[in-house]
């Protein structure tokens, strides 16, 4: 079956109508069966030159989603549309039902456009309708698609700040969904991990679960590094601090801030962590990680010592573990100094214990003033 998008060519088809896309009038059109026109338009190649532009039919593209449930597939029109020379990608069938049926906000992501007889693929503004991502779900769970998951379950909901601040306690999702107007599957979504935030909001569980947080928490091995540095033979399951991706910190392992590097935090033992913040560039929410270091050097060079990539004044820049280390737990020194070297007492690179480190040019702080284990 061939779908009015589909067609491509500039004759009318019985019963289309035209409107300017609001937004683009004098650039580009729309139909009401979905079909996207892009308008004969003086454009600009230089000072005094430009030429004028094609009347055509745009092509547009379909993006598919299984559906375990039903062992099929569910559908998305989608077209890139040009002006002041940035690209803009929507749903057509958003831009068909504020032409045809009714304006809001084309940015606000709460309000979602969706498909009376359920197909994707008919995007004719009879067959829209205006709804929110909760009614969405609720629409798929009426038609077998879904399954309710924790929207009606009786689990408490903590709903925080960016920064962590308890905001309010809900008995349920749907009390925290119904109380708050916010999506009931995204608030689910964020309490088992697959999203961060939601809303500019946080949203956990009352009481964590054990033995999810042992599964997050647990031992991560950092396996591309081991291979890097030779293969050495380690405990896998109690790996060097170089190797262990842990947020958990190691017995005698203390952190302290990197001054220069917003939200990131070094160790003792050579960890490099970095706190949980909201990317506000992304808009999302990143959770607590300790960074995979990586070797310096290339294929036909040794590794001669480990390098951490973080961020200093927005910048992200690759530094030697070793000097964050040593410049906060024995003598504080510039690191950007690059005359300053330093070494490892036993001569392995990986092994980043500020006690394991040394250099002859600072004068040293005393034992008991580091207070090391």
């Amino acid at each position: 079956m061939k779908y009015p998008y589909q067609d491509t060519k500039l004759r009318d088809l019985m019963g289309e109508i035209w409107l300017d896309l609001p937004g683009y009038e004098g650039e580009y059109e729309i139909s009401s069966y979905g079909r996207v026109k892009s308008l004969r338009r003086w454009r600009n190649c230089g000072v005094n030159s430009g030429y004028y532009t094609k009347e055509l039919i745009r092509r547009q593209y379909i993006r598919t989603s299984a559906n375990e449930r039903k062992k099929d597939f569910t559908y998305s029109v989608g077209i890139t549309l040009k002006k002041g020379g940035k690209n803009f990608s929507t749903s057509t069938a958003r831009l068909v039902y504020i032409t045809f049926v009714k304006e809001f906000d084309l940015n606000d992501k709460t309000q979602v456009v969706t498909y009376i007889d359920n197909n994707g693929r008919n995007i004719s503004y009879r067959n829209l309708a205006l709804t929110t991502h909760s009614g969405k779900t609720q629409k798929s769970i009426a038609l077998k698609r879904n399954k309710p998951y924790l929207l009606n379950s009786k689990i408490k909901v903590r709903q925080l700040t960016i920064e962590g601040k308890l905001v309010a306690s809900y008995n349920s999702i749907k009390e925290a969904s119904n109380k708050t107007g916010l999506s009931g599957s995204a608030i689910s979504a964020c309490m088992r991990g697959k999203i961060f935030h939601h809303h500019q909001f946080r949203w956990e569980h009352n009481k964590r679960n054990s033995k999810q947080s042992d599964k997050v928490e647990g031992i991560v091995f950092n396996n591309y590094l081991w291979k890097k540095i030779g293969s050495p033979k380690v405990n896998k399951k109690n790996p060097p601090a170089a190797l262990n991706l842990s947020i958990l910190s190691m017995p005698g392992e203390k952190w302290k801030i990197i001054k220069t590097a917003e939200n990131y935090y070094v160790s003792n033992f050579g960890r490099i962590k970095i706190k949980p913040h909201f990317k506000f560039n992304y808009q999302v929410w990143q959770k607590e990680k300790i960074l995979r270091l990586v070797p310096d050097g290339n294929a036909n060079k040794a590794t001669s010592c480990l390098l951490a990539s973080i961020s200093i004044k927005g910048k992200k820049k690759q530094v030697s573990v070793a000097r964050l280390v040593y410049s906060n737990f024995v003598s504080a020194f510039d690191l950007d100094n690059k005359t300053i070297k330093v070494k490892y007492k036993n001569g392995c690179c990986y092994d980043l214990n500020a006690n394991n480190l040394c250099y002859s040019g600072v004068q040293q702080r005393s034992q008991e003033d580091i207070n090391l284990p």
